[in-house]
């Protein structure tokens, strides 16, 4: 079992994102508002705050995405569509993806992953 974790950096594309991992059976997942430490250090020190927007620019926070996935397959099918919708992450401005072992999980639903 895994955690997938997927900070997308294009909020537009998260719903793409968990309309495909349903497709291929991902039925549960978690979105939260995340801000990075760009985000922090323009609103909170001075000395950055004039650069707000060449640091930021009109993006106001990204989205981290959270799946815990039972199966292996299905993990590395689900990567592949947040690589699909987000394109290739090692570019910049797209996004992180990274998976965490799970070894133990309470409620959740077993149709999922």
């Amino acid at each position: 079992m895994n955690l997938l974790i997927c900070i997308v950096d294009n909020t537009a594309k998260v719903n793409d994102i968990i309309a495909g991992w349903a497709e291929i059976g991902v039925t549960g997942a978690t979105v939260l508002e995340s801000h990075g430490t760009v985000d922090i250090a323009v609103e909170n020190v001075p000395v950055f705050a004039g650069f707000r927007h060449l640091l930021r620019g009109d993006r106001q926070a990204n989205r981290l995405i959270l799946s815990v996935i039972r199966d292996e397959e299905l993990l590395d099918q689900a990567i592949a569509v947040a690589e699909e919708t987000c394109g290739d992450l090692d570019q910049p401005s797209t996004g992180i993806l990274f998976t965490v072992p799970v070894t133990r999980v309470r409620g959740l639903k077993p149709n999922v992953g």
